[in-house]
């Protein structure tokens, strides 16, 4: 970084003045400001069809021994993208190909002040890992078998990199229902919830606070709560505060809630299922 004493525009002297929050050199005669700015890196997240990361032990400060991603600053005149491959095969003897952007990060260090890190997906075309400059060994670790990560925007990034790596599609699926349930009050001025007999309530496998959807099976109205105890075996159902006006005393309601899962888990989870009689007392166990 620069070390101005002059104004490189009208080359007056700079002085220190306050903007803001911060501390800045600026040039009174002409007004130019001096922004001591983070600087700009880049590190590359390499994952191999082992699911293995590529790391690097850092021969230099900071980070000095430990491990890392290859990572270096962008050069004048270079782009991100073109410093990130520039990097890899610097420090680990590989070729690269940019994939995608994986998020962007900042981190203070001792040796170069903030530093915003720009984090890219990799792919390896070609070379086997070898320490190159700034780096004392190079190798893939098993994600399951990490290392130490020295710096905490690395550890950020391989989070982020391992998430967007995975390819398992989620959906929503049917968790939990209570059905022919009997409406046995109701409340315009409370938060707004739905009240459930709470021994019903575990025996449909839903929790206190739960979001649920519930369906009226009088008027078709449908609206999304969140679930409150009643007394276990009250057989209270309880449509408390703005819910109130989508239904009357004695209505039918289906109530349901939903889980996310992998399509995998989908094909083998069965949701649980309680019917109820007029009394609100189960009728047919769970299923």
């Amino acid at each position: 970084m620069k070390n101005y004493r002059f104004c490189p525009i009208c080359k007056g002297v700079l002085s220190k003045t306050k903007e803001n929050l911060y501390l800045r050199l600026s040039c009174k005669q002409c007004g130019w400001v001096y922004y001591f700015n983070p600087l700009p890196s880049v590190a590359a997240f390499v994952h191999d069809d082992k699911d293995r990361i590529l790391l690097i032990k850092r021969g230099i400060a900071p980070g000095l021994g430990k491990w890392a991603l290859p990572t270096g600053f962008v050069e004048q005149n270079e782009l991100p993208e073109q410093a990130v491959i520039r990097e890899l095969e610097e420090e680990t003897n590989i070729k690269g190909k940019v994939l995608n952007l994986i998020g962007v990060y900042t981190e203070k260090t001792k040796v170069y002040g903030s530093i915003i890190l720009i984090g890219y997906k990799v792919r390896s075309i070609g070379n086997k890992p070898k320490p190159g400059s700034d780096a004392v060994d190079a190798k893939f670790f098993p994600t399951s078998k990490l290392p130490p990560i020295v710096f905490t925007s690395h550890r950020s990034l391989i989070h982020d990199g391992l998430i967007t790596h995975n390819s398992t599609v989620f959906v929503q699926v049917l968790k939990s229902k209570i059905t022919e349930a009997k409406v046995t009050h109701t409340q315009l001025f409370y938060k707004g919830s739905m009240g459930i007999d709470s021994k019903i309530m575990k025996a449909a496998n839903f929790l206190p606070g739960e979001k649920v959807q519930v369906l009226n099976y009088n008027n078709g109205e449908r609206l999304e709560t969140y679930t409150i105890e009643e007394k276990p075996g009250s057989g209270r159902f309880v449509l408390y505060g703005p819910a109130s006006k989508k239904g009357n005393v004695g209505d039918r309601l289906c109530l349901l809630s939903y889980q996310t899962v992998s399509q995998e888990q989908a094909k083998i989870l069965k949701p649980t299922i309680v019917i109820l009689n007029k009394r609100n007392r189960i009728k047919r166990r769970p299923t």
